[in-house]
C-alpha cells in the first residue's frame, strides 16, 4: 500500500504525554461523549505491545490522531479524530491508511471498528476501504444511538 500525504509537511508520530492537551481539544470537538484524558494517560503509561496511539502533526501542531489495537491477529480501530480546521483534507484517510499498513505488516487478518449508524461521512470512507457491516451494537453510544460494527478482511500475501 502506498500512502500519499495529503499535505506534504504532515508528520505522523507516536503520541506523547506532551501531545495530550491538543489531543483532548480535538477529542472534545469531535465527539459528543469524549474519552477522558485518563484513558490516553493510561495507554501512554503502559505502552502495551497491542496499543498504538499516533498523532498527525503539522509544524508541531497536533491536527489529528488515531488509536488502534493489534491483538491475536486482529486489528481494532478505536478512534480517529481530526481538528475541525483540518477536516475534509484527507488527513483522516491518511491516518487510516497508516494504521492499516501497520496492521498488514503485523499479519492482521481482520480489522474491526464501530461507527455511528448516523455518521454517513465516515461510513462512505470506510466503504471505500472495503469495510463491511458485520453487526449492529444497539444503543452503543451514551445518546442512545446504535453503532455498526464494521469489518475489513486484510489481503495479506504470504511469501514462501
Amino acid at each position: 500500500m502506498t500512502i500519499i500525504k495529503p499535505i506534504p509537511e504532515i508528520q505522523i508520530e507516536r503520541m506523547q504525554r506532551e501531545d495530550l492537551q491538543q489531543v483532548m481539544t480535538i477529542e472534545k470537538e469531535a465527539f459528543p461523549d469524549p474519552w477522558h484524558e485518563s484513558f490516553f494517560k493510561r495507554q501512554l503509561r503502559k505502552r502495551k505491545k497491542h496499543s498504538h496511539l499516533y498523532v498527525a502533526k503539522l509544524q508541531n501542531k497536533v491536527i489529528g490522531y488515531i488509536v488502534f489495537y493489534i491483538y491475536s491477529g486482529e486489528g481494532h480501530i478505536l478512534n480517529i479524530a481530526i481538528d475541525t480546521g483540518y477536516r475534509r483534507r484527507g488527513i483522516g484517510k491518511y491516518l487510516l491508511e497508516f494504521a492499516l499498513e501497520i496492521m498488514e505488516k503485523s499479519g492482521v487478518k481482520e480489522v474491526f471498528l464501530e461507527v455511528s449508524v448516523k455518521n454517513t461521512a465516515a461510513l462512505e470512507i470506510y466503504k471505500k476501504y472495503q469495510f463491511q457491516v458485520f453487526g449492529v451494537r444497539k444503543r452503543y453510544y451514551s445518546n442512545g444511538d446504535d453503532a455498526y460494527v464494521l469489518c475489513k478482511e486484510m489481503n495479506n500475501v504470504i511469501s514462501l
